[in-house]
């Protein structure tokens, strides 16, 4: 079977998240390509699974994975379909915040195109705060990096709670569960 990763980023934490269910695909027998939606849009008619996802920032996905789902929203309910969104928000402790979030994240961008995914992944964030991320970003982390670090957050190391374990488990299911659909 033939698959594609479709993924969007921000901080540059969704690529290795994408490349890791990438890996997965491929030892179940995938053939998979990987494409940023920044840099490409592809169509997904000679897939036989589509997977996208994005980095989630101000609760929103990148435009680019946005603009790929709305542009080929009617070819994808007609393919097997995955989404997947790797943010913060994935761990927290509290269940109800994280209910939310996939409600937020998955299920509502789900709606929004009318699409009916096989699976959705909920995973760990990446975030590396010595990277000029914009000035109104830049600056609300400077002005609170006491703060923050009161919080448990240092803004000066990289911040990465990606479960790779966990992520490659995902896209092994997700292949057992397109090749039984």
């Amino acid at each position: 079977m033939k698959a594609i990763v479709v993924y969007g980023t921000r901080w540059g934490g969704t690529v290795g998240v994408a490349e890791k269910i990438r890996d997965s695909l491929k030892d179940a027998n995938y053939k998979v390509d990987v494409v940023d939606a920044k840099k490409n849009s592809p169509s997904p008619v000679p897939y036989d699974l589509i997977v996208v996802g994005s980095g989630i920032r101000a609760d929103k996905w990148t435009k680019e994975t946005l603009k790929f789902l709305e542009k080929n929203a009617a070819t994808l309910r007609d393919k097997k379909i995955a989404l997947f969104v790797s943010c913060h928000m994935a761990d927290r402790k509290e269940k109800e915040a994280q209910d939310k979030a996939k409600e937020t994240y998955l299920v509502k961008i789900a709606e929004e195109y009318v699409l009916k995914p096989i699976s959705c992944g909920f995973f760990g964030g990446y975030a590396d705060y010595s990277k000029s991320h914009g000035l109104l970003v830049d600056i609300l982390v400077r002005v609170n990096r006491k703060k923050l670090l009161k919080n448990g957050l240092d803004t000066r190391k990289i911040l990465d709670t990606r479960n790779w374990t966990d992520i490659e488990a995902w896209a092994y299911e997700l292949a057992q569960a397109a090749a039984n659909k």
